[in-house]
């Protein structure tokens, strides 16, 4: 099935050994802050492997202009400034392009 949707902004983290599950928590409100004010973030997906303390998020949006943004407000630096010490490096981010998406099974 296609979807109008075109855009899925990725971002992933790597944190210090013993700190994956407190950043897990904080990407978690960070999404749901993020999700409570803008109507075209249609669904975020977190996964995560703790062998490797790695956490990586993907949200689909509408609007990539505003996906592109995202980095530019409050929520983000609230986020950044909360797991900033908790990272063994830079925050990462890519751009995809959302080609198909399944309706999930219920």
């Amino acid at each position: 099935m296609e979807i109008e949707m075109a855009h899925v902004g990725h971002s992933w983290l790597k944190t210090k050994p013993g700190s994956y599950e407190k950043v897990c928590k904080r990407f978690h409100k960070f999404a749901d802050e993020v999700m409570s004010h803008h109507s075209d973030l249609h669904d975020v997906i977190i996964i995560g492997n703790p062998a490797q303390n790695i956490i990586e998020g993907f949200g689909i949006w509408e609007n990539a202009s505003h996906a592109a943004n995202l980095e530019d407000g409050t929520d983000f630096a609230s986020f950044m400034a909360d797991v900033a010490g908790e990272l063994a490096e830079p925050f990462h981010r890519n751009d995809l392009e959302l080609l198909y998406r399944m309706k999930p099974s219920v």
